[in-house]
């Protein structure tokens, strides 16, 4: 499933992320500056967040209270090896019912196997973005 969005249509492109994932692990990749945190953001703020949703990129992981169940928001950009992900206990986050956000998920995807909403966004110029969601069971 695809949608070409621009931050006019943030909303529907972030339900559009909800209501096709089928996982509660939802890995978004992009290029910098493709808009992860932004659309991260608007996932979140449908979601029920209140809080000031930032990207995590120095504490790696950020936590917040949904409506319905508790969102952890993780960039694993700056981590070097897999040792990184144990060290984190990033598989334990993911063996519970809580909504799981990674940016930068390559390394956990090289590394190990789990089911997964790949959402990718590709910058087609200034204005618009193209996502696309792919439900993967491993």
């Amino acid at each position: 499933m695809g949608l070409v969005y621009s931050k006019k249509n943030l909303v529907e492109a972030s339900k559009l992320v909800i209501k096709e994932s089928t996982t509660n692990h939802y890995f978004i990749k992009g290029i910098v500056g493709a808009g992860k945190t932004t659309l991260i953001k608007q996932i979140c703020h449908e979601l029920g967040v209140k809080e000031t949703v930032n990207s995590p990129t120095f504490s790696i992981i950020n936590e917040y209270k949904g409506k319905n169940k508790t969102i952890f928001h993780m960039d694993l950009f700056r981590l070097e090896d897999k040792k990184e992900i144990y060290n984190l206990g990033v598989l334990e986050y993911l063996d519970n019912d809580n909504l799981i956000i990674i940016e930068w998920p390559e390394i956990l995807l090289n590394n190990f196997q789990c089911h997964y909403t790949l959402v990718e966004i590709s910058y087609i110029n200034s204005e618009k973005r193209k996502i696309n969601i792919n439900n993967i069971i491993k």
